[in-house]
């Protein structure tokens, strides 16, 4: 399937101008795919965004960015894009819904970031204590 929007977008660009359908369906696709591939289906979006000038279309746009910065971590962004979709549409489910993944998400990673500079800390103490036990002897 990947393969098939990838061969698609490619051959028209080779022609010159690919569709928006053809782009959107191709960055779609990157964008659930491995960080590198992520990073394409942003820049391929966002230059659709900057294109479009249906509401519907930069909606599905903006969305799909929001993912595409949640699965690289970027939750600032993805929160922005979100509400982005939310002051246009103040009751829609699904960029609520993916609000709250990312607010969990970023709690989740707080906690994990939390716990691991706690770690790094508690092992440099040991060896700060370590070191100045090893000089008074």
């Amino acid at each position: 399937m990947f393969q098939s929007l990838e061969r698609t977008y490619n051959e028209q660009v080779a022609r010159g101008n690919p569709s928006a359908v053809a782009v959107y369906s191709y960055a779609h696709g990157l964008i659930k795919s491995n960080n590198r591939n992520v990073r394409m289906g942003i820049k391929l979006l966002e230059d659709l965004l900057r294109k479009e000038v249906e509401d519907i279309s930069k909606r599905d746009y903006v969305y799909y960015l929001a993912i595409a910065h949640t699965r690289l971590k970027e939750y600032d962004r993805a929160l922005a894009y979100v509400d982005i979709l939310l002051s246009a549409e103040s009751n829609n489910r699904q960029a609520l819904d993916l609000k709250d993944l990312i607010q969990h998400r970023m709690k989740k990673d707080g906690i994990i970031g939390m716990a691991i500079l706690g770690g790094g800390i508690a092992v440099i103490g040991g060896l700060a204590i370590a070191a100045f036990a090893a000089s008074k002897r």
